[in-house]
């Protein structure tokens, strides 16, 4: 057997599906890709959980997919031209993928926070979200970060206090039930850029013990540690 007959299928196949998805002007429903690829919905769904997990793809909350950040860095694309955005959900995909905790994406608009990208966990009881819904400043972890690390000025001692301990740990919690979401907890850290700007806040959220918290906070914070941009 020659060198050049030798190699690894399943890396032939994980780059077939990365080519098809850049074919398709860059977005891709998993039906195409199994169609395009030759490949079976329960073959390609193992293909896909990969790729996300690794930021080779990621999906957004239409469920189509599309290259990720890590497929981005190796293409070379300009640091300019990245999508911080798309790059934090298709961390929040990974990080899904791998705890089994739901995760979004807010972010700053003229409405106020908005959250921008929901991704269910697969537990049979959780909690469901739809895209662009507005999240409370006063009764979130969302807005806690918000609060925190976008020069809000605090209204009172306790609030001030509060925002000291968020920017010493990196991230918050909110540990009681809020209306529409009862029993639920939620845990948010920041995106900053390198001058420190707030870019974006990832957040992750279920029906969390009070012990289970600090872990899956340190899991978050350190997933979205990986994430260097630089603008």
């Amino acid at each position: 057997m020659t060198e050049t007959s030798q190699g690894v299928n399943s890396v032939d196949i994980a780059v077939s599906i990365l080519t098809f998805v850049a074919s398709q002007n860059g977005q891709a429903r998993a039906i195409d890709i199994a169609t395009g690829c030759g490949l079976s919905k329960s073959r390609l769904h193992k293909y896909l959980v990969s790729l996300c997990r690794t930021g080779m793809l990621c999906q957004n909350e239409k469920g189509l997919y599309s290259l990720g950040a890590t497929a981005l860095q190796l293409a070379g694309t300009p640091t300019g031209t990245r999508n911080a955005i798309n790059e934090l959900n298709a961390m929040l995909v990974a990080f899904r993928d791998t705890f089994n905790h739901s995760t979004g994406v807010v972010v700053v608009s003229d409405n106020g926070l908005i959250l921008k990208h929901y991704n269910r966990s697969f537990r049979n009881v959780d909690i469901d979200f739809l895209p662009n819904t507005q999240v409370p400043l006063h009764a979130s972890a969302a807005g806690q970060i918000f609060m925190s690390f976008s020069g809000y000025q605090a209204q009172n001692p306790a609030q001030k206090q509060l925002i000291k301990q968020i920017i010493s740990q990196g991230y918050a919690v909110r540990y009681n039930p809020t209306q529409g979401i009862p029993g639920a907890q939620s845990i948010a850290c920041p995106l900053q850029n390198s001058k420190g700007e707030l870019i974006a806040i990832a957040v992750t959220m279920g029906f969390f013990s009070a012990e289970a918290i600090p872990q899956i906070a340190n899991q978050l914070v350190n997933s979205i540690a990986s994430l260097q941009l630089q603008n």
